[in-house]
């Protein structure tokens, strides 16, 4: 599973919820171990998938390791998905509150297969994105977004954004995606 070196999915919880992710697990870039989650508009699409996402967050926690978000949206799947019922609401609460005070990086990925649209509105919870896009596209130039122009750069932005973030005290990850989010309700 390029960029991938080597993979473990995991598989749901004890009463049989898999979600439906692509892919949910650890995951290596040679020597770099991330807890990726690998979906699409789709996916989240209940409470119980939110559940599984917030103990994939909770595990890369207690592994003290970075999250790798692939073609999953949160942001607008959140705000789809909180309408559906208080349930679910509930559990989108959860989960967004566990990604604000993850102590770890957070980067995003879109591939050239997904709307690059998505990926603003991802940048409250994340500490870098990487977007693939023609040369062509218009983009504002921001320091925690990685534009390549293949798919075999994804690898090296990846990386190349946790390096950035690695020095940053786990304090100030949170602040800032606590900021980046007031500033999002103050402009809503």
């Amino acid at each position: 599973m390029p960029p991938f070196t080597q993979t473990i999915k995991l598989y749901g919880d004890r009463t049989g919820s898999k979600g439906t992710f692509r892919f949910a697990g650890l995951a290596w870039m040679h020597d770099t171990k991330v807890i990726l989650v690998q979906g699409d508009a789709q996916s989240l699409s209940n409470a119980a998938e939110w559940r599984c996402f917030l103990r994939l967050i909770t595990l890369a926690h207690r592994l003290k390791k970075p999250i790798v978000l692939w073609n999953l949206p949160v942001v607008h799947i959140a705000t789809v998905q909180r309408r559906t019922s208080l349930d679910c609401a509930q559990a989108i609460q959860n989960a967004e509150l566990e990604l604000l005070k993850l102590p770890y990086p957070i980067i995003t990925v879109f591939d050239e297969a997904y709307d690059s649209t998505y990926a603003y509105p991802e940048l409250i919870w994340n500490d870098g994105i990487v977007l693939v896009t023609p040369p062509d596209a218009q983009f504002s130039e921001h320091e925690k977004l990685k534009i390549v122009r293949y798919p075999t750069d994804i690898e090296s932005a990846i990386l190349e954004l946790l390096c950035q973030a690695a020095p940053i005290p786990a304090s100030e990850l949170i602040k800032n995606r606590q900021e980046s989010l007031r500033f999002a309700v103050w402009n809503a």
